[in-house]
C-alpha cells in the first residue's frame, strides 16, 4: 500500500472551538446585529433602497411611529378644544334659559 488509509469523517484542522467559544461567538454576533439595527434606526430618517434587508422596513416603521405620535398629539388638542366648546355651549344655553 502507498499510504495509510484515512479514517472516516471530516479531517481535523486543529482550529476547533469549544462549546463555550462557539456560544460566545454566537452571542457576540447577535449583539453586533442588534447594535447595527439600533445604529441604522438612528443614522438617518430617509428611506434606504430596498435591498432585501430590514433597514427599509425599520425606517418605514419609525416614520409610521412618528406619524402616529403626531396624530395622537393633534387628537388630544382637538379633544381639549371640543371639551372647551361643549362647556361654552352649556354656559350659553344656561344663560339663554334664564
Amino acid at each position: 500500500m502507498a499510504g495509510a488509509k484515512r479514517g472516516r469523517g471530516r479531517p481535523a484542522t486543529g482550529n476547533a472551538m469549544s462549546s463555550a467559544e462557539r456560544q460566545k461567538a454566537y452571542r457576540d454576533r447577535k449583539r453586533e446585529e442588534k447594535h447595527a439595527i439600533v445604529t441604522s434606526r438612528n443614522a438617518s430618517q430617509e428611506m434606504p433602497p430596498d435591498d432585501g434587508s430590514p433597514r427599509r422596513l425599520i425606517a418605514e416603521l419609525d416614520k409610521a411611529h412618528k406619524t402616529v405620535e403626531a396624530l395622537r398629539r393633534e387628537n388630544a388638542l382637538l379633544a381639549a378644544e371640543l371639551a372647551a366648546s361643549k362647556r361654552a355651549y352649556a354656559d350659553l344655553a344656561k344663560r339663554l334659559k334664564t
